[in-house]
Parts: C-alpha cells; structure tokens; sequence
C-alpha cells in the first residue's frame, strides 16, 4: 500500500489557500471560475509530480502576487538525512496537531502531551522520563513533518531584531490570517489586526530587549499574546535573537576563579556555547550565568551572534 502521509502536508496547506480566496472572490463557487479551478488544479498536479513542487498564480493575471499557490513535497524515505538537528537547549514549539498517520509512533505520542513551548529538550527528558536522544529524534520528526520547530528559551532579557522575512509575509495573506490567530490572546475578544501585529514587529527594527519593548508598547492592548508574537516571529524567521557566546581568555601562568571552574571543567567557555546552552549544560538560572561571567570579566570575552 503506497505510503500518502507525505500529501498530507500539501492537501492541508491546498484548503487554507483555497479557503481564503473563496472568502475574498468566491473562487471555487463562482459558475465562470470552474474552469481556471480545473486549470490550476491540473498544473499543480503535473507540477508536485515531476518536480516535486510548485507555483500556481490563481489572481486573474499573472501579475497578481497575492494570489499565488506554493506547494512542495517532502520525501519520507529521505528523514534521517533531512531531520534538523535539535539540541539540548532547544525549545520545541508545536505548530500543528499529531494525526493518525503512520509517521508517528507511540514514543512521540508520550512525549507530545508535555509540549507547552516552553520546555528545552533536556527538561523535556526529565519531565517524561525519556532518553534525551529519544526526546530529540521525537522533536526531529515533529520539525521534518511540519508540525513543529524549535527555537531558543524566550525571555524579558533577550534581544531581538526583525528581519527582512517581514517584507514576505507582507504579500502572503494566508500567514497573515495564521499569525493573527497564532498571537490572539483571549478568543472570545476581538482579535488583533494584522496592521496591529506588523507594526509590533517593525519596533524590533533596530534591537530592543524584550522587557522594555513591552514596557512600551503593551500589546496586551490589542488583544494579542507577547510570548506567542515572538514564537511566530521565531518559527517564520520574521525575528532573529541575539545570542551570547562566553571565550575563555589566555590563563597561562594564573589560576582559574573558582566561580568559573564549572564553565572550564565542562569546556563551555569555546565560543561555540551559547549562555542558554550553559544554563542546560550547569542547570544554572541565566541570571547565576550573567553574575559568573560579569564577574570574571578579566578572564571571559563574550560574542554575540543573531540566530533562532
């Protein structure tokens, strides 16, 4: 029996398009619009087939960018070579429900409950008393299947800058619907406008700490959700973080500070350890991380690098 779970995804993403333009040119009711839907359904067909993707202008001219169909398929057999990489410290974000597919074993059905967006995959292990490479391959599937992504602990001190990805959703009416609702706050209240959230994002243009973005801005306002807006930004690449990574300096001929001992012994101190990865590695509050290094500032130089 063939193996469909890869259209899934695509038939899926097909009734969000088709839904928007029904509600906006009644597309599929509208008696002279049959055959361009026969037309395009073809060329989508004709296009996964032999390329594996493709991209359908549903406007009525070629010209119209807002009405534009991009659908791609993923192939099952490829998962242990395509999976990401997941880390320790990385915070799986549920973007999607589990469905009665083949894909998903009952390792990832026991893990799935303690999903709250929150937790780093090694807490992740400890709560569901996993193995954390059990953990991470369940987190690697969710991500492949498109049902999930990772991204760093949000936290009031991050900083975070807006990329250029905001300029595409712009154009994309369907990820404008999926943000609004991703970043409502409370259901039964109006729900925030798409203008509302964007120009939330565009305050990120130069670097703001979370805390005082907020402080300012107050999006409880308009109805919308401040954890919830960064993880969408993070999960469609319209945010980037600003990581910090600690370099041990030269010690020939001095002794290390005791307070640094930890960070040394656990060779955390290479330029390739984020704070939040030394706060997994440790179990140290980010605040305890912040106080050592501040401290040791004559032994520790620390980067900074914009990633998820």
């Amino acid at each position: 029996m063939a193996n469909t779970a890869p259209y899934e995804k695509i038939l899926k993403k097909l009734t969000s398009y088709l839904k928007i333009f029904e509600q906006e040119n009644q597309f599929l009711s509208l008696e002279g619009e049959r055959d361009r839907v026969k037309e395009v359904l073809d060329r989508m067909y004709h296009g996964i087939n032999r390329h594996g993707q493709c991209t359908v202008n549903c406007g009525v001219n070629t010209h119209d960018k807002l009405n534009v169909i991009k659908l791609s398929y993923i192939d099952m057999n490829d998962h242990e070579r395509c999976a990401p990489k997941v880390g320790d410290g990385d915070v799986p974000v549920v973007t999607g429900p589990l469905t009665d597919s083949a894909a998903w074993d009952l390792s990832l059905r026991e893990l799935y409950g303690f999903l709250d967006n929150q937790k780093p995959v090694q807490i992740l292990a400890e709560k569901s008393h996993m193995h954390i490479s059990l953990v991470r391959k369940c987190v690697e599937s969710l991500i492949y299947f498109g049902l999930g992504a990772v991204i760093s602990p949000i936290q009031y001190s991050n900083t975070y800058y807006v990329t250029d990805a905001i300029h595409r959703v712009m154009t994309d009416k369907m990820m404008q619907a999926e943000c609004v609702r991703y970043v409502t706050s409370k259901r039964h209240l109006e729900p925030p406008t798409w203008e509302s959230i964007f120009n939330l994002y565009q305050t990120f243009q130069s670097g703001i700490q979370l805390k005082k973005l907020f402080v300012v801005e107050k999006p409880f306002r308009y109805n919308i959700n401040e954890r919830r807006l960064v993880e969408f930004g993070l999960v469609y690449g319209i945010l980037k973080r600003l990581h910090k990574y600690p370099i041990l300096k030269s010690t020939a001929g001095s002794d290390i500070p005791p307070s640094l001992a930890p960070y040394v012994s656990a060779n955390l101190l290479d330029g390739q350890h984020s704070f939040d990865d030394i706060c997994v590695q440790l179990k140290y509050k980010l605040g305890q991380v912040q106080q050592d290094l501040e401290f040791n500032r004559d032994y520790v130089v620390v980067i900074q690098k914009l990633g998820v």
